[in-house]
């Protein structure tokens, strides 16, 4: 009889891999991620940084900024950022938001470039 012992289906070399590294679990899980560090000015000459972990912005999420920016800006970043972060992430990201509520539009812009939406286009007349 088995004493409801936990059994692993992992071979060794991967539980030690998973132990090592436990960004390589949550690649695993979520696929590729994206980490966002973000220096925040707490007071004069004094800054913090901040780092998140976010999956790549889906096309549907995109969808709903675009159409909830124009209403609320500071709301459709904050939605936008919440659903893209990995929820190991999200209440730290939360708090962070309560906080300093500028960071969303901060980190926004930084994911919706990796979307396309670029500042850095040039146009030429021929």
């Amino acid at each position: 009889m088995y004493d409801n012992q936990d059994f692993t289906t992992q071979a060794p070399e991967a539980q030690a891999l998973e132990a090592q590294d436990p960004q390589e679990k949550l690649r695993r899980k979520y696929g590729k991620l994206y980490t966002v560090t973000v220096e925040i000015e707490v007071e004069d000459f004094e800054t913090d940084s901040r780092t998140y972990l976010f999956r790549k912005p889906s096309a549907v999420s995109f969808d709903r900024l675009v159409k909830k920016i124009s209403v609320s800006p500071a709301k459709a970043a904050e939605d936008f950022v919440m659903d893209t972060i990995i929820p190991e992430d999200a209440d730290r990201l939360r708090a962070d938001l309560e906080e300093y509520p500028g960071l969303a539009l901060t980190i926004n812009d930084k994911l919706t470039s990796m979307l396309g939406l670029s500042k850095g286009i040039a146009v030429k007349k021929f």
